[in-house]
């Protein structure tokens, strides 16, 4: 009579109906009735078909085999409290009537994400400085996630930092939005590099989130590369013009 869910599934019964009336009278029809608190939904079915809904049996007196049913029931929210819930089936035919509680003892799902803001799971860096990147820390689940803490795995030399550096409590199918400040070292070679990065609470850890991070040499750089190019052709020509001259 009692079946335990986690938050989401449906719960499901099997019922023996029995009519213990006089022996070898006539068989009768019973309706079927079930009462479940305010928006759940629950489904009377056989035992097979179970695609079939039924609303009434027909059941014949006596110490007979009876009939049985499936009772499958679940709210129709996604994220219901914690608790046991109460399902009461009712057949009755006429002045003969019946009842059963079935109990729903639904416990907590706890369901941790992190999903990059911008929904793009690449970002570029400046070597040496400092670059922004946002997350969702997203409680997916029915019931809070307290003391989340963030981490990261990176290359060598990389500093990557948090905005808050931890949650205290995410209540359920709530978010959190963190900064992730990432910082290649100023030596950096330019190219594609891989970091994750994760969360993990009391009640349960995220999958780990990969970002692509694509580095480029400061802008200083540059110059002073463009402007060894050009000493480096100017004291060609002049080497030229020199011997040229002889």
């Amino acid at each position: 009579p009692k079946v335990e869910i986690i938050s989401g599934e449906i719960a499901e019964f099997e019922v023996d109906l029995n009519f213990k009336g006089e022996v070898g009278g006539e068989a009768r029809i019973f309706d079927l009735v079930a009462t479940a608190p305010k928006d759940w939904l629950v489904t009377i079915t056989p035992i097979y078909p179970k695609d079939k809904k039924i609303a009434s049996v027909l059941l014949k007196p006596g110490f007979t085999v009876g009939e049985k049913i499936n009772i499958m029931a679940a709210p129709t929210f996604r994220l219901p409290e914690p608790g046991e819930y109460t399902v009461t089936i009712e057949a009755t035919s006429g002045e003969v009537h019946g009842t059963y509680d079935l109990t729903v003892v639904i416990t907590a799902r706890h369901e941790l994400a992190l999903v990059p803001t911008t929904q793009r799971y690449n970002t570029s860096a400046t070597a040496g400085k400092d670059n922004y990147f946002s997350i969702e820390v997203q409680n997916k689940g029915s019931a809070a996630i307290d003391d989340i803490k963030l981490s990261s795995s990176k290359p060598e030399d990389w500093a990557i930092s948090f905005t808050p550096q931890k949650i205290d409590t995410l209540a359920a199918d709530d978010f959190q939005t963190i900064d992730v400040n990432i910082k290649p070292p100023p030596k950096t070679i330019a190219g594609d590099y891989v970091i994750t990065l994760t969360a993990s609470g009391n009640q349960t850890s995220a999958e780990r989130l990969q970002i692509r991070v694509t580095v480029e040499t400061p802008t200083i750089w540059g110059w002073v590369g463009v402007i060894i190019v050009l000493a480096v052709i100017a004291g060609l020509v002049f080497t030229f013009r020199r011997f040229s001259r002889r």
